[in-house]
């Protein structure tokens, strides 16, 4: 207990004199250990550990790592050992110091002084810097939702990292003007490089290191390692434990500083949703695990000072969330112990479909709500597509055990099947659809519409697949394939590769049907009694079905039924889908690079 004086002044306090004690004042022994440092608490809970640390271009501070409050009684390593060792600065010199402080190492020998802004350089001039800039932030930053247009001027950023600016320069000169682009690209590879030997760590660094890998060269394979090692610098700053969104916290803070705080919020949302895109692409394990702060997302849209950008990530981050519960529950058998009933997987599927359609309506509706009725954005086809895209994904998960298994009746789960058929064939139509999206367009869109295309050139190969199927599919593949055609202005261009891969495909179904005509001429001639003669001469898109009535019934029912024919037979398709080995050979054949075995984000 405090002691407490008297009101008049006297060689003991009160307390001491009442009960006869000494009155020494003594301070107090508890708390932290000499030389450790602990975060203030006067500014909000969501971001108490945010401080100040230099950016590495010599500029003014920036936000750029979280130091959490040390954990009372944590006898772990992280607990026991120095705090700033185990908190992001990891070595051995600081974990066996004898100093406080900064004073455990010597001074670093100061770097020699040479200019890393591309303008200082002479790699771009003042002019053509701004242009490529501006057009970053107006063309390809929407389909990315990365940085802020209100805080990421083009003298904001210059100043902050060149790093950062650099990448922006580059990437827009590989799209708008690909004169400087090389050697734009070159220095910011570089700036990486001289980022990772010094162990620096900032939120501009990282945004540097997701926009290369966006828009990267078709040989990059090193998207993999490069979003790891920007999360593992994200959860060095802390990231990993920030509160979740609360509006009431940001009332204290200036526009700026909550700028610059959402900054940080907006990085660590892209990161999961990168994360998970490159988990389901690759099949590896993902790094972010989802929590409170992910799950805070729709608040965290509607702020005041949210950007209209921030709803596209809005809708990533929810369908993200929605893959998170159903394929796990689809891993390979020999990962699992149990098999999901197909009666029940059935019926989460139709409810999962809801759900997408749900979720596309509403966030369709929320980016036309914020754009003029003249104004044209790709957030409408993004969100279109990478719905589609999840469809597809989640009913083509089942075929794996339907088609393999020697005790199932394909017959019995056509519905299924014909859902994945029609969600491939969707994406290509969309990409027919929304031409002018395609040339902005970053890597994924492109492995997307691999999927779809590698997807239904394996699905066409039984021999029981209908002419009239075969030939509308070869037909939407080839518009998809045109459509990128008209976007590619130079070879080796991500839409040049794009559009050979889907004309060899395309020539691949055209081989196999002629062939499969001409063995079996007869085969497929009880077809036309489930055709109307006005049919028979539609449109490619316009696919043949027979009535209702001959259709499994499944809760919510399908929009169109599966032709009876589209029966697969377990021999042929099985090992497709069971070999990793004959995706990578399909795509190899098909001009699309499949270095180690995977394709990247």
């Amino acid at each position: 207990m405090k002691c407490r004086q008297g009101g008049q002044p006297a060689s003991k306090c009160e307390r001491c004199a009442r009960k006869s004690l000494d009155c020494v004042f003594q301070q107090h022994r508890r708390g932290r250990k000499p030389g450790t440092k602990i975060a203030k608490r006067n500014v909000p809970a969501a971001h108490s550990a945010v401080r100040m640390t230099p950016e590495y271009t010599g500029g003014p501070p920036s936000i750029a790592e979280s130091v959490p409050a040390e954990e009372p009684g944590n006898l772990q390593p992280s607990g026991v050992l120095n705090q700033e060792a185990m908190r992001g600065k990891f070595s051995l010199r600081r974990i066996l110091s004898t100093a406080d402080g900064d004073a455990m190492e010597p001074p670093e020998a100061s770097r020699p002084s040479r200019p890393e802004d591309p303008i200082e350089m002479g790699i771009s001039n003042l002019s053509i810097a701004k242009s490529l800039f501006e057009n970053f932030i107006l063309v390809l930053n929407p389909y990315i939702s990365q940085l802020d247009p209100h805080l990421h001027t083009f003298f904001y950023v210059r100043q902050k990292s060149s790093f950062l600016f650099t990448a922006i320069l580059a990437m827009s000169a590989k799209t708008l003007n690909p004169i400087v682009y090389n050697a734009l690209y070159d220095h910011a590879q570089d700036l990486y490089t001289d980022s990772f030997r010094n162990g620096l760590k900032s939120t501009e660094i990282v945004q540097a290191i997701l926009i290369l890998t966006y828009w990267k060269q078709p040989q990059d394979t090193r998207a993999w390692t490069s979003i790891g090692y920007a999360i593992r610098m994200c959860m060095d700053m802390g990231w990993h434990k920030l509160a979740p969104y609360s509006a009431s916290s940001q009332a204290i803070v200036d526009e700026v500083r909550r700028r610059e705080i959402r900054n940080i919020e907006r990085t660590w949302y892209v990161l999961f949703v990168y994360d998970r895109s490159i988990s389901l692409q690759t099949g590896r394990p993902w790094m972010i695990e989802r929590n409170e702060f992910i799950e805070s997302i729709d608040a965290w849209c509607s702020d005041a000072i949210a950007d209209r950008n921030d709803d596209l990530l809005g809708a990533f981050v929810n369908l993200r969330l929605m893959t998170s519960s159903i394929f796990s529950l689809h891993a390979p058998r020999h990962q699992r112990n149990e098999r999901v009933p197909m009666e029940y997987m059935e019926t989460l599927l139709s409810l999962k479909k809801a759900s997408i359609e749900r979720w596309e309506s509403h966030w369709t509706q929320e980016v036309e709500r914020k754009q003029s009725s003249e104004e044209g954005t790709c957030h409408k086809f993004l969100i279109r597509f990478y719905g589609t895209h999840f469809r597809l994904q989640l009913f083509s998960l089942p075929l794996q055990d339907v088609l393999s298994s020697e005790c199932s009746d394909s017959s019995l789960h056509l519905d299924i099947i014909w859902a994945a058929f029609t969600g491939a064939m969707d994406m290509l139509k969309l990409i027919s659809r929304h031409s002018a999206q395609l040339y902005f367009a970053q890597d994924s869109i492109h492995v997307m519409t691999a999927y779809s295309a590698a997807f239904l050139l394996l699905l066409s190969a039984p021999d029981e697949i209908v002419q009239e199927v075969e030939s509308s599919t070869v037909d939407v593949i080839r518009d998809a394939a045109q459509a990128f055609s008209h976007q590619a202005s130079a070879a080796g261009t991500s839409c040049e590769l794009q559009a050979r891969f889907l004309h060899n495909i395309a020539a691949k179904l055209s081989r196999r049907s002629r062939k499969e005509s001409a063995a079996m001429p007869t085969k497929i001639s009880g077809l036309n009694r489930h055709v109307p003669r006005d049919q028979k001469d539609a449109a490619p898109a316009e696919l043949p079905f027979l009535p209702p009535e001959v259709i499994p019934i499944m809760p919510p029912p399908l929009e169109q039924p599966l032709p009876e024919v589209f029966i697969f037979q377990h021999t042929d398709l099985d090992p497709l889908f069971m070999d990793d080995g004959a995706w990578a050979d399909i795509l190899a054949s098909a001009a699309l690079n499949t270095q180690n075995g995977v394709l990247l984000a």
